[in-house]
């Protein structure tokens, strides 16, 4: 199952361990997992572009669906008489704050569970290889 992991060199004799290193991938994964390099690093490409996609994605987002909240109770006040609740519903930045501080709890959850993953030896690589255990 492993063939692809290690790579027999005829004219030396000798064998050449093709597998991914476990601590590079658990620094990565320390001080650059939110960005999704550590799954980058290890060939796992959806996992790595998720990551990476929510890091970017998601400041865009966040405020996007905020101005749909907010163009949504102009509309409403529009519509009705709320002109006395408008500058308070207006004001009110709740949905904003909590959808960045949810977005930081994800970040911070897939961050801790990276580094676990990786410091427990516990992804294979892209290829289906193990990582090379080193740390």
């Amino acid at each position: 199952a492993y063939q692809r992991c290690w790579e027999y060199d005829k004219t030396t004799q000798t064998c050449n361990d093709l597998r991914k290193d476990q601590r590079t991938a658990f620094l990565l994964s320390l001080f650059l997992s939110f960005t999704g390099a550590a799954n980058f690093y290890v060939e796992q490409y959806m996992l790595g572009g998720l990551q990476l996609a929510i890091l970017v994605l998601m400041p865009v987002i966040i405020p996007a669906i905020w101005l749909v909240y907010v163009f949504t109770i102009l509309c409403i006040s529009a519509l009705r008489d709320w002109s006395d609740d408008v500058d308070h519903m207006l004001t009110t930045w709740w949905p904003l704050i909590v959808s960045f501080v949810l977005w930081a709890m994800v970040i911070l959850m897939w961050w801790v569970a990276d580094i676990v993953t990786f410091a427990e030896n516990l992804r294979e690589s892209g290829d289906g290889c193990p990582l090379r255990h080193n740390l």
